[in-house]
């Protein structure tokens, strides 16, 4: 009972705090409008005239969008960054409806918009893939970020993957500097001193030059992490599952030239190598002959793990936009980009043997748009978009014998096998949208999709009955036919936007998106027969037989948003539902597709304040309702996928040369109709900041955890409802990083 009223009392503080806000922000409004000067002078700066490109295919004013939208700026992300903290948490901590990050985690499985997929971009790029790696965020230093856009909610405009929204990160340009040569340096230390291992580094530095007629910025950066340790003093479990981010070493390498033709026209290059890669001495000590397996108490963290396959994210991208702002009287966008990744997973148990992932994926990509404007009311932007996704993958099967002497400490590579099916995922699509100004206060925003997806499945045999094969109990094994796939969608979207005063506005919008299941998780599934040596497939998941099919999602909104320079708010309800479910089986890790009803609903909200003297408060938070159709009637969903709510706020103060600031993230505890549970906990963070502005010198420091708190992270209970089948769940009861301290100097010349 005393969890679920101090549950309770969170709730009630957050929301009382954004009707209190709200109230307030109303009235201090109106009598802004009595002195329409002093209006206008308060609102040059405000979020309500950011200009922004991912609510739609063109750039556009915030106040302009028919949806929830939130810009994460250079300078807060830097200040984050460089106390210790990664972009998957800085993001968790600011947008309200993006769910909270799991401290030292390599992965993002689950941590939803809205309660459900986002569509992460990097400058327009997309970094998801045909199968749900769920790796987005490990593919960019934060150095190298000008600002984060976040659209929450599904949005027809951008198509698949994107039914919980778009996080789209744009990246640090020669033409968004000062004129002229610029260079700028950090270097950063960290960790919680729980001992000689527990030490952290970073670094970066970067050349920037803004000129007439071209600009170019050219970075190195990346960090080198050492042992983490949780809230009692005992280092963390490895994440034999996903991976964390402990004992690991990151590259980015980033570089962008752009060219000035002339007044209308501009091209644009730009191109990443980023190398993420996890080093350990300590793995997860199985017992002698996996004994752990049967007696959970033998496992253990230990010294002297030696592997020839470790965990690793590596991606090289590039990217070229060709801008012309008057073709035929309209304005012309052009991109096309490149990305090639390749993943490595740690070695994992797979019921006989022991395995290490490794996956790769090449993705191509083409957008055009148009925008015309036929009169001062209208804008109508148009397009198409094509893309190609080819991924492969295969496996390390390791030397068993020689695991189970070790116990799991040494992992020597006995051959390699394929994992999943060959899959190339093709789109094509065609989309318009359009915004017109009703009214000097009414702008009414619709738009159109239609996507055509092609999905090709090669023939595939069992991974299981090619480990067999490699290990000699088995000759060979028919193959799982493959196949082709085709379908199609048009999504929809529609809103209206409504200007209150010139501060504050109401809007609602519906809005279609949908997502394609896992395919690799789902064909390439058989069940075999063995006799003489010869396996025959006995029946499969296959393409002729049962074809994947896109799940739609319709999603609705209203909200409200005002920001006047010292007062903002935004907060909305949202609603969205599909016909469809996703399942995953616990044992074999494959998936299902349930013809099972599914609905995420809630309220999201930010509020802040800016007060005398420095000081500035704020609070955000999100309620968020996921729940499928069962034979009783509605139940919560599965927390391997489901949200959690969140309570957050935070005081700073700041003067010309010192700013500080307190915050604090409460995350609300979930348990679903499976009896699996999310544990709710709370963490504090203390960062700061000093400049010397004679010599353009910042000193960043911060205390991550301050008050040093226990607990497990929710990929950690993630984890265990996933993989509990397969060994006991304190395997992967991952825990949050205890207090860590971070201090970093950044030059700028």
């Amino acid at each position: 009972m005393g969890k679920f009223y101090r549950d309770r009392v969170w709730l009630f503080a957050v929301a009382g705090s954004l009707v209190a806000t709200t109230a307030a922000f109303a009235q201090d409004a109106n009598q802004q409008n009595a002195n329409p000067e002093q209006t206008s002078n308060q609102t040059k700066e405000t979020l309500l005239d950011a200009v922004v490109v991912t609510g739609g295919r063109s750039p556009q004013q915030v106040s302009e969008t028919a949806h929830t939208i939130y810009v994460v700026k250079s300078e807060d992300i830097q200040a984050q960054a460089r106390a210790g903290k990664s972009l998957q948490e800085i993001l968790g901590e600011t947008i309200p409806s993006f769910d909270p990050a799991s401290a030292g985690a390599r992965t993002s499985y689950g941590q939803n918009l809205r309660g459900r997929s986002a569509l992460v971009l990097i400058d327009g790029v997309s970094m998801n893939s045909a199968r749900s790696l769920s790796r987005q965020f490990d593919s960019i230093d934060p150095f190298n970020i000008e600002r984060v856009e976040v659209l929450s909610g599904a949005t027809s405009i951008y198509g698949g993957n994107a039914t919980g929204g778009i996080i789209n990160i744009i990246t640090k340009k020669g033409k968004d500097a000062k004129p002229g040569l610029h260079a700028e340096t950090t270097v950063g230390v960290g960790g919680g001193f729980a001992g000689h291992k527990d030490f952290d580094r970073n670094g970066g530095a970067a050349v920037t030059y803004n000129g007439e007629n071209w600009d170019g910025r050219f970075s190195i950066s990346g960090n080198k992490t050492g042992a983490f340790y949780d809230g009692s003093g005992t280092m963390l479990i490895p994440d034999i599952t996903q991976t964390s981010t402990a004992f690991n070493e990151r590259l980015d390498l980033m570089g962008s030239f752009g060219v000035q033709i002339d007044d209308n026209r501009r091209l644009e290059l730009s191109g990443q190598y980023f190398d993420s890669k996890q080093q350990s001495d300590y793995g997860l000590y199985y017992g002698r002959n996996f004994a752990a397996l049967t007696k959970p108490s033998l496992f253990e963290t230990r010294d002297g793990y030696t592997s020839d396959f470790n965990p690793k994210t590596q991606r090289s991208m590039f990217n070229v936009t060709y801008t012309d702002d008057d073709v035929l009287g309209q304005k012309l966008l052009l991109q096309g980009s490149y990305r090639r990744e390749e993943l490595q997973f740690n070695p994992f148990p797979s019921g006989s043997y022991f395995a290490g992932s490794s996956q790769n994926t090449d993705y191509y990509s083409v957008k055009a748009a148009f925008v015309a404007e036929p009169t001062d009311r209208l804008k109508i932007t148009y397009g198409l978009d094509a893309d190609k996704d080819s991924f492969s993958s295969h496996q390390n099967v390791f030397d068993m014998a020689l695991a189970a002497r070790t116990g799991g400490l040494n992992f020597q590579t006995l051959g390699i096998t394929g994992l999943y099916p060959k899959i190339d995922v093709s789109t094509v699509a065609g989309f318009a949208e359009a915004a017109y100004e009703a009214t000097d206060r009414l702008t009414l925003n619709g738009g159109v999709r239609y996507q055509f997806v092609n999905t090709e499945v090669s023939d595939f045999v069992g991974a299981a009955q090619q480990v067999a094969i490699l290990q000699g109990t088995a000759k060979s094994a028919q193959a799982i036919p493959g196949g082709e796939a085709n379908y199609d969608s048009a999504l929809f979207n529609a809103g209206a936007v409504y200007e209150l005063t010139p501060v504050q506005q109401v809007y609602a919008n519906f809005s279609q998106g949908f997502e394609l299941p896992d395919p690799a998780k789902y064909y390439g599934v058989g069940t075999y027969k063995l006799a003489n040596g010869q396996y025959a497939l006995l029946n499969s998941v296959n393409v002729n037989d049962s074809a994947l099919q896109a799940i739609k999602t319709n999603s609705f909104e209203v909200g409200y948003r005002l920001d006047d320079g010292t007062y903002n708010l935004e907060t909305a309800a949202y609603y969205s539902t599909s016909d469809r479910s996703i399942s995953l089986n616990r044992t074999t890790l494959a998936i299902d597709v349930l013809n099972q009803d599914r609905r995420v609903y809630g309220m999201e909200g930010k509020a802040g304040v800016k007060l005398d003297n420095g000081f500035d408060v704020g609070v955000l938070g999100q309620w968020v309702k996921t729940e499928v159709k069962g034979p009783n009637g509605w139940q919560n969903g599965s927390i391997a996928t489901a949200s959690v709510s969140k309570a957050g706020g935070y005081v700073g103060w700041a003067d010309d040369a010192l700013s500080l600031k307190f915050s604090g993230q409460h995350i609300f505890g979930l348990s679903d109709a499976d009896g699996f549970n999310i544990d709710g906990y709370t963490v504090f963070d203390l960062t700061g900041a000093y400049t010397f502005k004679s010599t353009e010198t910042t000193v960043n420091f911060g205390i991550q955890n301050l008050f040093d708190a226990d607990y497990t992270t929710i990929w950690g209970s993630r984890a265990q409802a996933l993989y509990g089948a397969l060994a006991d769940k304190s395997v992967f009861d991952y825990k949050g990083r205890g207090r860590t301290f971070g201090i970093s100097v950044t030059k700028v010349f």
